[in-house]
């Protein structure tokens, strides 16, 4: 398996080596699972020591490696390890992971364990059929992130900086939005110690109705703001009773308080400060490069951590709805740690949005991973919505009971429940046992070697190495009285103390800051704001922009060109009508100062705006699949890659449909000869199978989601020959059965590298970056710039 690797192209993960159930041995096969499979969601259970971490690593390179972006929620600090990637294998690449104490318990220095690690690890990963390359790509094909929430040691997350309101598609939707209003109101609360019913809790049904209240607005709320509308809520009523009395205004002040104190306090800081919650931009880099974002939660309390978990649930339902519905796999939501989030008994904030996942994701191609010790941390209605579970070696016989029957039932007869039981006690270390929806029979299998080196937990100094230089600095904030007078930049410094007489019909506003001066000034601007309308019926746009603009008033103004104008920060609503009281004004050009009215400067607005206004999008050349207004060329690039993935796995489909003929064929021909060799009652024992099973007769078993042609069958034929006795070797039936087998071998490796080709083709057909972006633009009609509006604007400077 050198150079590119077939099942990448079909959309299979490669987890590992499956393992023979009868003996446990070892086989030459893959284990490799439909990516698409994993949208009915995923469970893998296993005790400390089971290798869950090594699996779930694993699932998020082989998501990285066929271009799906995750979400990683680690609240013990494993999955960092997903960063420590090293393509070389150099021992100068383990060295500033390796633990020093380690290293001498081994009695090696840092460098001579460094040298060792490596070592092994190449070794390590050559004995699964990774090579150099399968790193270099996987390192290629994503951007890894670490956030942490309250703390700068990775990149920080702005949770209190806003509340945002749920999309419209999720607004209309009242059990969705009722249940992330209550999720948002009791994790919130929880940050100030309070719990309580919500249906009982006056705390939060009063932050219930504020969140319902703007939020069916669509407009979103800050802490500040939040706390305003419960010392003044915009509702005069809770349910039928006055608003104080349900709640009087003495105690919600209190409320008020506590909340005020979160903002107030040092600790709480970095909670309002870094990237915000956007779920687009985490899974996805401006160029539409898939990322790998981990949360690192290691460092929050129990209280701090359910609060985050439950806003990030949030906002990933909001972005969730927001998407195409797909039956390919679009992104992966990977917890390293459930316990405690989703208890089959207990209801914290965090179970609702999870619940709401298990159920409503698959439609969106959203797969949702979970990870636990103990089967007993996850609520059984969550667990009815979970189509593959990895089983490992489990702590208890209790805990191996809530797994048996379940496990039995599904293989069919094939597995009895002492079987399982035994199965599940003799485990080792990176064994599970795949049981899932989408398979006709439950198999065991070795998980492979991770491309990450797995080095522990990742400390936060660990986190502070791997983030240096990746934090983005935070957007200045602009302060007001440092705006530089424009009248002082050009030299401007004759002021009145009194406003220049200008026509009754000409409108004039005043632009009021928080200017620190004791000589305030105002600056004349021309502002002018129209509405332009882009419509085009065939493809279904209909989009209105407001647009605002000015144009600075110096002596020297001579004409209204607007093609020097800059962009007026505020609507001219925003300004006061009247002038205030003191300050100086500098005076108007004439030409200005000789205006009877606006109409000719509006109608010159009106004309400058058809003549350049234009609605730009995007298109893939030679096609029909066009940008949407506002998208970002990124996004659009994301949503093109989508559809791409939904295209190709329609006719990976069709490929499947195609050549399952010839698949049932093989199939029947494996049958007869293995009746062959039970009637010559041949000793089938449990060995190393040969060449018989290749890498890509593997991928054919896989492609066709056939257990028939699984390792265990190809394995029994491979032995059974191999251990036919010379005597019995010369009878005509067996001859027949092995020739049989020699030719189900040449047969599936003609199958499979016929199969590889065309996955190739599909491939490269469709390959996102394989298309042409160009550009096309929608222009206004004359009537199609609309409000048309201009003003005299003053604007106050120190």
């Amino acid at each position: 398996m050198d150079g590119q690797y077939p099942y990448e192209k079909l959309g299979l993960l490669y987890l590992g080596r499956e393992l023979d159930l009868a003996g446990g041995a070892p086989s030459q096969a893959p284990l490799l699972y439909k990516n698409k499979d994993m949208t009915t969601h995923a469970v893998i259970i296993g005790m400390t020591g089971s290798g869950k971490t090594g699996l779930g690593i694993g699932l998020i390179e082989e998501a990285i490696m066929d271009n799906v972006p995750s979400i990683v929620i680690d609240p013990k600090g494993d999955m960092g390890n997903l960063l420590l990637t090293f393509p070389d294998c150099a021992p100068g690449d383990f060295a500033p992971w390796i633990d020093p104490a380690e290293a001498a318990k081994r009695e090696m220095s840092v460098e001579q364990y460094a040298a060792e690690t490596a070592k092994t690890w190449k070794n390590g990963l050559a004995a699964w059929g990774q090579g150099p390359e399968r790193i270099a790509a996987l390192r290629s094909k994503t951007e890894l992130t670490i956030y942490t929430p309250g703390s700068s040691a990775g990149v920080p997350v702005s949770v209190l900086g806003s509340f945002t309101a749920p999309a419209p598609e999720v607004a209309a939707d009242i059990d969705t939005l009722n249940s992330l209003v209550s999720s948002t109101a009791t994790s919130l609360l929880a940050l100030v110690d309070i719990t309580g019913d919500p249906l009982q809790s006056r705390e939060h049904i009063l932050l219930s109705s504020l969140f319902l209240h703007f939020w069916r607005l669509g407009q979103d709320l800050s802490m500040e703001s939040l706390i305003g509308g419960i010392v003044t809520p915009p509702f005069a009523k809770v349910g039928v009773f006055p608003l104080d009395t349900f709640y009087p205004q003495p105690q919600r002040m209190a409320l008020a308080m506590n909340l005020n104190n979160i903002l107030a306090s040092p600790s709480f800081s970095a909670w309002t400060e870094g990237e915000p919650l956007d779920i687009q931009r985490i899974l996805y880099g401006e160029s539409g490069l898939p990322r790998t974002a981990i949360f690192s939660i290691a460092h929050l309390s129990d209280t701090e951590r359910m609060f985050f978990v439950t806003m990030l649930l949030n906002q990933f339902i909001g972005w969730m709805r927001r998407q195409q519905g797909t039956a390919s796999l679009k992104a992966l939501l990977y917890m390293d740690e459930i316990f405690g989030y989703f208890p089959p008994v207990a209801n914290p904030p965090s179970k609702k949005p999870m619940l709401l996942l298990l159920k409503q994701a698959r439609a969106y191609g959203i797969g949702v991973v979970l990870a636990t010790q103990n089967p007993v941390d996850l609520d059984y209605k969550g667990l009815a919505n979970i189509g593959t579970w990895f089983v490992g070696r489990l702590q208890t016989s209790q805990d191996q009971d809530r797994v048996v029957e379940g496990i039995a039932g599904a293989s069919d007869g094939k597995l009895n429940v002492q079987k399982v039981r035994k199965l599940l006690s003799d485990m080792k270390g990176r064994q599970f046992l795949l049981n899932s929806a989408h398979l006709d029979e439950p198999l065991l299998f070795e998980t492979r070697w991770a491309m990450s080196y797995l080095k522990g937990p990742i400390s936060q100094n660990d986190i502070k190495k791997l983030m240096e230089g990746k934090k983005r600095q935070p957007i200045a904030t602009q302060v007001v009285n440092e705006i530089p007078s424009m009248g002082a930049v050009s030299g401007r410094l004759s002021a009145s103390n009194l406003p220049p007489v200008v026509a009754q019909a000409v409108e004039q506003r005043y632009h009021l800051q928080n200017v620190v001066s004791e000589q305030v000034r105002f600056e004349p601007w021309l502002a002018a704001s129209a509405s332009v309308r882009f419509f085009n019926g065939s493809r279904n746009i209909d989009v209105v922009r407001e647009v605002r603009m000015r144009l600075y008033l110096d002596e020297n103004f001579q004409r209204t060109d607007w093609s020097v104008a800059e962009t007026t920060p505020f609507a001219l609503d925003d300004c006061r009508i009247d002038p205030p009281g003191g300050g100086s004004y500098y005076p108007l050009p004439s030409i200005i100062a000789q205006q009877k009215d606006s109409k000719g400067i509006a109608k010159s607005f009106g004309d400058y705006l058809y003549q350049n206004s234009r609605l730009e999008l995007s298109r893939i050349k030679g096609t029909a699949f066009e940008s949407r207004p506002d998208e970002k060329p990124g996004d659009f690039k994301v949503r093109y890659n989508d559809y791409l993935r939904q295209q190709k796995d329609q006719a990976v489909d069709k490929l499947r449909e195609k050549y399952r003929v010839r698949q049932t064929g093989l199939e029947q021909k494996l049958n007869r000869a293995l009746d062959r060799l039970d009637k010559e009652k041949v000793d089938v024992q449990s060995k190393t199978t040969d060449s018989l099973i290749s890498f890509g007769v593997a991928v054919v078993g896989a492609f066709f989601g056939k257990k028939t042609l699984s390792a265990a069958n190809l394995g029994r034929a491979a032995t059974g020959v191999r251990s036919v006795g010379r005597v019995v070797k010369e009878k005509s039936d067996v001859k027949r059965a092995e020739e049989e087998i020699e030719e189900l071998r040449q047969g599936m490796e003609a199958l499979s590298a016929e199969i590889e080709q065309k996955a190739t083709e599909l491939a490269d057909t469709f390959d996102v970056d394989q298309y042409e972006v160009e550009t096309f633009t929608i222009n206004p009609r004359r009537s199609d710039i609309f409000d048309v509006r201009v003003a005299l604007l003053w604007e106050m400077v120190a």
